[in-house]
């Protein structure tokens, strides 16, 4: 097996000898010489991805994600090595793996009134998850949305966080104050 480029991978009439050994690579943070650093990437950028994953069905798809992932250029992602490649799709996926779970734990509603909200038609808000939570952060701070969704996901997620925790304090401080 001869560690082809991705371009050359994607012209073989049959993959599954090259399949067969680099699914089972181990994740590696390397894509034509860059590395990925889902923390410093731009917030709206990392929730396009996550978008994006569950959607792509092609090459084209694939290589959009890993030039905002990794920034590198359309040029060098064809030609980078078929063994980087796999190694590092595996890390991105991981990471992307790994976000998610933490914005599910984190962010997820724990309050008893759900169900009112779901009543209230919290369904109409689902085509905006993305950018309400930056509205959120923009009326807060003062700040215009899309401005927000420019800084790094590690910041804002941090913000939304710890907004979400405070507004459930003060939710439940208000219970107890109620007669």
């Amino acid at each position: 097996m001869k560690n082809i480029t991705i371009k050359q991978y994607t012209l073989l009439p049959d993959t599954l000898e090259y399949d067969a050994i680099l699914e089972h690579l181990n994740p590696k943070n390397s894509f034509g010489g860059r590395q990925m650093d889902i923390n410093t990437m731009p917030y709206a950028n990392v929730k396009y991805c996550v978008r994006l994953l569950p959607k792509v069905n092609s090459w084209d798809g694939i290589r959009q994600l890993f030039t905002i992932c990794y920034d590198v250029t359309e040029a060098q992602f064809w030609r980078t090595p078929i063994v980087e490649y796999f190694a590092a799709r595996k890390f991105m996926l991981t990471e992307f793996e790994r976000i998610i779970a933490n914005e599910t734990t984190l962010l997820a509603p724990r309050t008893t009134d759900s169900h009112l909200w779901d009543m209230a038609g919290a369904d109409k808000l689902k085509p905006f998850s993305d950018t309400l939570p930056l509205l959120q952060l923009g009326k807060l701070f003062g700040q215009y949305p899309f401005e927000l969704g420019r800084k790094p996901y590690s910041e804002i997620f941090n913000l939304l966080a710890q907004t979400k925790a405070q507004n459930e304090v003060e939710s439940e401080y208000r219970k107890l104050l109620a007669p």
